[in-house]
């Protein structure tokens, strides 16, 4: 896993660079979203978690909902308020999106 292995990354794109830094500051230019990965309890359908953010996998009892990067915080206390929720982790996306984001914008250094 690259987010394991390496602190620093470098994208080239047809021999241009495209970005020479910090993964985790990529990902934060990068990543507008963050996923909110739970576990819920019985009862919960995806037309209750649709009212907190896009719900990007639902396979009872897990779901995936992804909100924008500044509200993962305040939807996550939200969604413990209001259901049953066994457990909840905040994610950036997967690198490989980062990675392919980055290769789409075409993400330079100044930015």
């Amino acid at each position: 896993d690259v987010t394991a292995l390496a602190s620093r990354v470098l994208i080239i794109n047809r021999g241009r660079l495209l970005y020479d830094g910090a993964l985790a500051a990529l990902v934060a230019r990068i990543a507008r979203t963050k996923r909110i990965e739970l576990v819920l309890a019985d009862g919960v359908t995806a037309d209750a978690l649709a009212a907190f953010g896009t719900v990007k996998e639902f396979r009872f009892p897990n779901a995936v909902l992804e909100v924008p990067r500044e509200d993962a915080a305040a939807t996550s206390a939200r969604l413990l308020a209001a259901l049953p929720v066994a457990d909840l982790s905040i994610e950036d996306p997967p690198i490989e999106d980062v990675i392919r984001v980055a290769f789409a914008r075409g993400v330079a250094e100044d930015e």
